[in-house]
């Protein structure tokens, strides 16, 4: 199942966290408190900077982050300053939302 499919029909604040709380839950990964907090501001419309170490799981974050703009129908941009990165990441993102949702 793709994570744009879990978009709840009201989308709220605390839905969007719930929908994908559970989507990282059944695929075995656990949030750790940082990434759990920033994902609440997030959906609640706030900004975030998490500056937490290399490894740390940002990228988690950033993709709860295209799924709360594609929700709420918004456009997300995803840049890296290496190439090879944005790449990965590029494919990666194809893989969660679908290769029609990454432009």
């Amino acid at each position: 199942m793709l994570l744009p499919d879990l978009i709840p029909d009201t989308v709220d604040d605390d839905s969007l966290f719930d929908a994908f709380t559970s989507w990282t839950t059944d695929r075995g990964i656990t949030l750790y408190p940082a990434q759990e907090e920033a994902l609440m501001e997030l959906v609640s419309g706030a900004n975030v900077i998490l500056a937490t170490p290399t490894g740390s799981g940002k990228s988690m974050v950033a993709l709860g982050a295209h799924f709360q703009a594609l929700a709420t129908g918004k456009r997300t941009f995803y840049t890296a300053p290496i190439k090879a990165l944005v790449s990965e990441k590029f494919f990666a993102l194809c893989d969660v939302f679908g290769a029609t949702r990454s432009e």
